[in-house]
């Protein structure tokens, strides 16, 4: 299995590689516009990144696992289609460290056979369900407020082996990190019990 590959870029290549919306001439110099959430204005400059793309590059499967592995406070969840084991095994290993973990689920998933959704119910792990969207379409893991997990890549066999996915791993950046935490409040809120 391969592993994930980290970059270290300065925030102007991010800007260029990621999250650009417009590029302004004014004489010889080119500035960057980013569309950013509210009370978000600039990357972090220490910030690091590691990319993952399934079939053909790192595997989002092990970038996950490794940094689930590596949390030790609080893992939130944010999960449209949650049905990969290993995935679903490490989170409840996290809970078992004493990690605080928290899931959120698309509705899809309450009617399903076998989801994630239950096994880490059984665990002890509270899970709720995102009800008022017609669907609650995110894939993102926030780890000890510190790193934020986003992407295509659904936590799922499918997602790994069959499908072709990215992911973005993003550590050190406050803001951005906040902005993620905020919204993932706000669908919890909303959200109902599994």
């Amino acid at each position: 299995m391969s592993r994930p590959a980290s970059f270290s870029w300065r925030p102007s290549a991010l800007l260029t590689a990621v999250c650009l919306t417009a590029l302004l001439a004014d004489g010889a110099q080119a500035r960057a516009q980013v569309a950013a959430p509210t009370g978000y204005t600039a990357f972090a400059p220490r910030a690091s990144y590691a990319l993952c793309f399934v079939p053909d590059g790192a595997s989002c499967q092990a970038l996950l696992i490794d940094t689930i592995n590596a949390t030790q406070r609080s893992l939130r969840v944010q999960a449209y289609y949650f049905t990969s084991t290993p995935i679903a095994q490490a989170v409840k290993q996290a809970k078992d460290r004493g990690v605080d973990v928290q899931v959120i689920v698309d509705q899809s998933q309450a009617g399903e056979k076998y989801t994630s959704a239950t096994y880490l119910k059984n665990a002890g792990i509270p899970v709720v369900v995102d009800t008022k969207p017609a669907i609650a379409h995110n894939k993102v893991m926030i780890f000890d407020d510190r790193a934020v997990f986003t992407g295509s890549f659904n936590f799922t066999k499918s997602a790994q082996e069959r499908n072709a996915e990215n992911g973005v791993l993003i550590r050190d950046d406050p803001a951005l990190v906040k902005a993620y935490a905020d919204n993932w409040l706000t669908r919890f809120k909303q959200s109902t019990p599994y």
